[in-house]
């Protein structure tokens, strides 16, 4: 069962993944329902404190992009909530790890230098390098082109020297990753395992982000060979994925994605697949009495009811029971009723077939029915009042009532 963590701010228990990740891979004690109360997308400072607590760098121009990102998907479920689980997961790629909330004066002042020198350079652009420019930009937002065409492309840097593959222009060393540092932290186990695991085409620092987000499904899904199966193409699609972004090859990506989405609902490893599954856990009386058990202890076995009535409708059923017993076996009169009456139709459809020859079958047969009606019904009628009458006067003195 999935570890449940107490909310320190509304005091309920709730499934871990109610609480942000932090950094240190451990879950931020307040649930994100408390968390996100009063964020305002629109001002920073309604969620600035929010960053500084998990330690990640504010980009404003990478906050407004997961916005509109959220607002595009669904408007009708747009909310404050709905920002900052995507921008710390966006936190987590590899050109931000590194990074902390310290970081984002610095960067915010870089990202003003850079669209001032962007601005300057439009200003001093030809028009005909400013129609190239809008023609690529056209073309870009048609999905003609990828990012990293426009930018290789792009009129306006010509001449700037730039550091390929990156949006913002961090030190190499800051957000490099040292694949040696990172295969010397695995033992030989753990390498022969990725390797088979993963494939010998990957990066130390890719299995271990493949291996870290296996994982996390694991911990929230039950596996089998072929979920086990489709979850490892899920890590590898959500690796190339964050590389497509890393370069800015939004093309790339979106043709991924669909990929990844399709392979996500296809096995249900999405959200609202895993509520849906976790609706229906108890299948049976028996689960329903062992959670119960379980959460509040046993639970104390009550008298037989048959024997010990306890309320009006242990009561019923119990008289019910018996008038539906003393029916069926206990009444010897039902039982020469029945075998009186088959007899007579038995006679009667011997009579019919005489009748036949005579050309009488329609009236001998109108006469039996209705002196077999006429009487049968008589005597079944006296004895359903009297049963009837009988079983009341039971249930009264049972019940310990008057008569």
């Amino acid at each position: 069962m999935a570890e449940r963590i107490v909310c320190t701010q509304c005091g309920r228990e709730k499934a871990e993944k109610e609480f942000f990740m932090m950094k240190t891979h451990e879950r931020y004690p307040v649930c994100k329902t408390c968390l996100t109360m009063y964020i305002d997308n629109k001002d920073p400072s309604t969620f600035k404190w929010i960053l500084e607590k998990f330690d990640v760098p504010y980009i404003e121009r990478d906050w407004k992009e997961e916005a509109q990102n959220a607002y595009d998907k669904n408007p009708a479920n747009f909310s404050g909530a709905s920002v900052i689980g995507r921008y710390l997961r966006r936190m987590n790629m590899t050109q931000y790890r590194n990074l902390t909330y310290a970081d984002s004066a610095r960067l915010a002042a870089e990202q003003e230098k850079r669209d001032q020198e962007a601005a300057a350079r439009v200003s001093l652009a030809t028009e005909d390098e400013q129609e190239e420019f809008m023609n690529l930009q056209a073309k870009l937002d048609a999905g003609e082109i990828s990012q990293a065409e426009f930018d290789t492309l792009n009129p306006l840097m010509r001449g700037v020297e730039r550091y390929q593959g990156r949006k913002y222009t961090f030190d190499q060393e800051q957000i490099g990753v040292n694949e040696d540092d990172i295969l010397a932290e695995l033992t030989e186990e753990d390498k022969k395992m990725l390797a088979t695991k993963w494939g010998i085409t990957y990066k130390p620092s890719e299995w271990v982000h493949m291996e870290d987000t296996y994982n996390k499904y694991a911990n929230e899904y039950e596996l089998n060979v072929d979920r086990e199966l489709t979850l490892k193409q899920i890590c590898k699609l959500e690796l190339k994925m964050d590389q497509a972004l890393d370069v800015g090859d939004s093309s790339t990506y979106k043709a991924l994605q669909q990929s990844y989405d399709a392979l996500r609902k296809s096995s249900k490893f999405t959200e609202v697949q895993n509520k849906e599954g976790q609706t229906g856990y108890l299948d049976s009386i028996g689960e329903l009495v062992r959670f119960c058990e379980q959460e509040g202890g046993l639970i104390t076995q009550l008298p037989d009811p048959d024997e010990y009535p306890q309320d009006k409708i242990d009561f019923t059923i119990k008289d019910m029971k018996a008038y539906t017993r003393n029916l069926v076996t206990g009444e010897l009169g039902l039982g020469d009723l029945i075998e009186s009456y088959v007899k007579k139709l038995e006679e009667a459809e011997k009579e019919k077939e005489k009748a036949l020859d005579a050309g009488l079958y329609l009236s001998i047969e109108d006469e039996l029915a209705d002196q077999v009606t006429s009487q049968e019904e008589l005597e079944f009628q006296e004895y359903l009042e009297n049963e009837v009458e009988e079983e009341a006067a039971r249930l009264l003195e049972m019940m310990g009532g008057d008569a």
